[in-house]
């Protein structure tokens, strides 16, 4: 569609609305899927942290092909292990929970 923005030029743009929105939906109603400039795991991880239950691959995928769907799987499995976790639910707005910085 002319005129839209998507992938990276909108990921700070997002992370803040994920942010902004995790504290004020019910989430047993609702999910957040992150946006915006997903490209690896730690992309995907930090907008899982940030409150997205979900997360959408667009650019990532035209661009670098179906392949990067298993290299997020995998990574983001390394990072749940790195920081003790072993269900993605468990990071989901880990991040605003804490205060962390992230």
């Amino acid at each position: 569609m002319p005129g839209t923005l998507c992938g990276a030029p909108v990921r700070e743009m997002i992370d803040v609305t994920v942010k902004f929105w995790y504290g004020r939906i019910d989430r047993t109603r609702h999910k957040i899927i992150g946006i915006g400039g997903i490209s690896s795991a730690e992309d995907a991880y930090r907008k899982i942290r940030l409150g997205a239950s979900l997360v959408q691959l667009y650019s990532a995928l035209v661009f670098r092909g179906p392949g990067i769907v298993r290299q997020v799987n995998a990574g983001l499995a390394r990072l749940l292990a790195r920081d003790g976790l072993t269900h993605v639910a468990e990071a989901v707005g880990i991040a605003n929970e804490a205060k962390a910085v992230v």
